[in-house]
């Protein structure tokens, strides 16, 4: 068996010498013809790349093309094309429940903000998310009260409460009343309760005129859709550069809704590699 594998070992390589010694010698003959004919054959194989593209869907190159799911992929990209892309910035520190990392954060939110394209700001290009602001922090400026005589203007009265649209009816302001929106530090009071009454409040919804209800919707405001720990002070930098890092820790153990878009919210599903105490926070 030794002897008929050295035999075919001889066969191929002495074919191979005379292959390669053939092939020297008319290379070396005819050098022009051998120099075109790889230019053309190289040109002819890279007509390839006029229809060459990069795929990073992953389900068009892990699952057939005519498959039930790319199938339905196609047909709402077809008619409800995405036109948003998600961008996530992490922050890496052995504690970013700190001022510190606080104020990086807030840094950063405005260098995004400061962002000029064309003319456009990031609130111009920024995907939106309509707010109800009804449902946040107001203050009611009622009608001024006289206290001295008819020409006294600059006697008046005001009076400030928290107005929760669910309290009270959808007509209790007149024409007289003028909403001024407050800025509060944290509400621990509002938004670190669970809402109890979901249900209620749905039915509240349910149970509103059709003329109300359309009224109260197309009015929304829009706000765009930044989810971090900075809207827990609503992006106000006075008090998120003096924040300190045990309010920051009651609000992300604390808060359950967003003071920022009013919204059930939990802040610790925006952290990493927690630490908790023997309470549990």
């Amino acid at each position: 068996k030794m002897v008929l594998l050295k035999k075919a070992s001889h066969i191929v390589i002495d074919s191979l010498e005379r292959f390669f010694l053939w092939w020297g010698k008319f290379v070396a003959i005819h050098p022009y013809p051998v120099i075109c004919t790889c230019i053309i054959i190289t040109a002819l194989s890279s007509l390839g790349f006029l229809r060459f593209r990069m795929e990073h869907h992953a389900n068009l190159l892990w699952i057939p093309a005519d498959s039930a799911y790319n199938v339905n992929e196609d047909w709402l990209e077809l008619f409800f094309k995405k036109k948003e892309r998600d961008q996530i910035v992490l922050f890496k520190s052995e504690n970013v429940l700190t001022p510190k990392a606080l104020n990086e954060m807030f840094d950063i939110y405005q260098r995004i903000q400061r962002i000029e394209v064309d003319g456009k700001t990031f609130d111009n290009i920024c995907a939106t998310v309509p707010i109800a602001d009804i449902f946040q922090t107001k203050k009611r400026k009622k009608r001024q009260t006289e206290i001295g005589n008819d020409d006294s203007n600059d006697n008046a009265t005001y009076d400030y409460e928290e107005y929760d649209f669910w309290a009270d009816d959808y007509n209790e302001y007149n024409e007289d009343d003028e909403i001024i929106t407050t800025v509060q530090r944290i509400n621990f009071n509002k938004y670190g309760n669970k809402s109890s009454n979901k249900e209620a409040a749905l039915e509240t919804v349910d149970s509103l005129p059709d003329n109300i209800y359309c009224d109260l919707v197309t009015t929304l405001n829009e706000k765009c859709i930044l989810t971090n720990l900075l809207e827990i002070w609503r992006y106000n930098e006075e008090h998120i550069r003096t924040a300190t890092q045990q309010e920051i820790i009651d609000a992300v153990n604390i808060l359950t809704k967003s003071p920022w878009f009013g919204y059930e919210v939990d802040y610790t599903k925006f952290l990493g590699g927690i630490e908790r105490n023997t309470s549990g926070h």
